[in-house]
């Protein structure tokens, strides 16, 4: 299928799905379904673009440091990867950092800046990806040391400003980007398209055109921007898009290896490979405290030496499974249904590691609905009892903004509406959260969460699943926050098979009659059903079409949701 389609033949239920979400009209269908990279807005429109751009450009012609330190979380570890391999493909190796997350925590570190081996001269220049923005007060310490810094992130704006550096951030009020809800890898992949019209305009002049073709990084972003669930705007759907193309022929050997070791080199990458498969892969190494093999995969040149890191990057993910059923079971364990129905929000801290915190506070969201800060415990360089958390949020809810109504408890915090992170002394951890359980209750009271029925389609599995539908339904990708994932509903379904599977046989396994062909399907968390589906196989079903992969070989099956 390509932009020249007949409008008329597209399934009606597509069309009722584009119209729910406003859009209609041949060109805006065509538009969204087929975006197009020539459509993205400009590099130029980004506030201090241009100041940052030229600060690079003279450290480049002048052959100074350039140091690149980024997140070790998915945005920050692709983001870093996809400037240090921009500057090598402009001939220019530059220095980049990861900050162990257990020893280091989130943000910039003045000790590395202060040890003389990672500085060469005192006139470098630093740039963060997705962090920074909440760093003043060591901005300020590496600029006395002779650092130029511009800060790269997408995080909420602090109350003070920073300290005469350039910032690139869509957070910005007068920023073009304000409304697009770039990821931190975003506001990276715009920085090195300003600085490679700069680069061409100059060299051109001389002769000399360096051509880049960007498109190829566009794998890292799509990783990055899909893992950070960010919202998917105008602008971040073509580049997604653009990156599950980037993806399948990359460049890149170390995205191929990444690929191989989830058994996803064939077929097409969609939002949910990345957001349940290459997204947790890449986040375990920042969780466990490796995150640098992340970007020393994505950064190598040798088709065996990726190998081996993704192997690697496979055995840290493993570890970080185990890590996290073992600290999910000890939150359940502290927690009632009744006291988080009644309280509307869950805070709980414990012997919970650190890398694991924001996973099993997701999965606590997932589970009850509701919002939830984690705490690990942590010693502080002075020998203090602190407590380290990560919170995830539902729709509606802003962490930052209740996180700015406990500050007085807090060490430091930042983050955005839907995941954040703080720090606190445990001393004062009783206070804070009796504080921000009644910040969030009063949220959660004026904005009720429930269920978007708007966003459910009939839809028989026996049309769905077939060819043409699926077709279309992958033209509608990415999903994420601002285009959820679609769920149907089949009226008429019938079970003709099922078994509960599992380590505690939690999941129900299924088959779902067809005319010429059984389907296939799993309903997670749904094991408890399978009685009343044997006693009742015909059933309501509520599901979405998902990819199977298996040993390289792909096949479609259904996602249960409700029966």
């Amino acid at each position: 299928m390509d932009r020249n389609i007949d409008i008329n033949k597209i399934p009606e239920v597509i069309i009722e799905i584009l119209k729910r979400r406003g859009v209609e009209g041949r060109d805006d269908i065509v538009n969204f379904l087929f975006p197009q990279l020539k459509d993205l807005p400009a590099p130029s429109i980004m506030q201090g673009m241009g100041e940052a751009v030229d600060l690079v450009i003279g450290f480049l012609t002048e052959g100074k440091q350039i140091i690149v330190w980024g997140d070790y979380d998915v945005d920050g570890t692709t983001g870093t990867a996809l400037l240090v391999n921009f500057f090598r493909k402009l001939g220019r190796e530059v220095d980049w950092y990861i900050p162990n997350r257990l020893e280091e925590g989130y943000g910039l570190n003045i000790a590395w800046f202060n040890d003389k081996k990672n500085i060469k001269n005192r006139d470098f220049l630093l740039i963060t990806v997705d962090c920074g923005i909440s760093d003043g007060v060591v901005i300020e310490q590496i600029q006395q040391i002779g650092g130029a810094v511009i800060v790269t992130d997408h995080h909420s704006l602090p109350e003070k400003s920073l300290p005469g550096c350039v910032i690139l951030n869509p957070s910005q009020v007068d920023c073009g980007f304000h409304h697009e809800y770039l990821a931190g890898v975003g506001v990276a992949f715009y920085l090195a398209a300003g600085i490679r019209g700069k680069v061409e305009m100059v060299q051109n002049k001389e002769g000399e055109a360096a051509k880049v073709n960007l498109k190829q990084f566009l794998a890292f972003v799509a990783l990055g921007t899909v893992a950070d669930v960010v919202r998917l705007s105008f602008t971040n759907r073509i580049l997604v898009r653009g990156g599950f193309e980037a993806m399948e022929n990359s460049h890149f050997v170390g995205v191929s290896a990444l690929l191989s070791s989830c058994e996803m080199k064939n077929g097409k990458v969609g939002s949910e490979d990345i957001g349940f498969l290459l997204g947790p892969l890449i986040n375990a190494a920042g969780r466990i405290g490796d995150s640098k093999t992340v970007v020393k995969l994505l950064t190598t040149e040798s088709a065996s030496e990726a190998t081996l890191l993704a192997k690697k990057l496979f055995g840290l993910n493993i570890r970080r499974k185990e890590i996290c059923t073992n600290d999910f079971q000890k939150i359940l364990n502290k927690l009632t249904k009744n006291q988080v129905i009644e309280e509307k929000c869950i805070v709980a801290a414990g012997e919970i590691h650190q890398g694991i915190a924001g996973i099993v506070a997701s999965r606590l969201v997932d589970m009850f609905g509701v919002p939830a800060i984690i705490f690990g415990k942590r010693k502080g360089v002075e020998g203090e009892n602190l407590l380290v958390g990560s919170a995830r949020s539902v729709e509606g809810v802003s962490l930052v903004e209740a996180l700015h109504k406990v500050s007085q408890f807090l060490l430091k915090y930042g983050g955005h509406d839907m995941a954040a992170g703080a720090t606190l002394l445990e001393e004062n951890f009783i206070e804070f959260s009796a504080k921000f359980k009644s910040v969030i209750y009063e949220k959660m009271s004026e904005n009720p969460v429930t269920i978007d029925r708007k966003m459910i389609f009939p839809c028989s599995v026996e049309d769905l699943m077939s060819e043409e539908y699926l077709g279309f339904f992958e033209l509608l990708e990415p999903f994420g926050p601002g285009n959820e994932v679609l769920v149907f509903t089949d009226k008429t379904a019938r079970i003709v098979d099922s078994k509960r599977v599992g380590r505690g046989l939690e999941h129900l396994q299924l088959a779902v009659r067809g005319k010429y062909a059984n389907y296939t399907g799993v309903g997670f968390g749904l094991g408890e059903r399978r009685r009343e589906v044997q006693q009742n196989p015909e059933r309501i079903l509520c599901y979405t079409p998902t990819k199977n992969r298996f040993r390289g070989r792909i096949s479609w099956q259904i996602r249960v949701i409700d029966i």
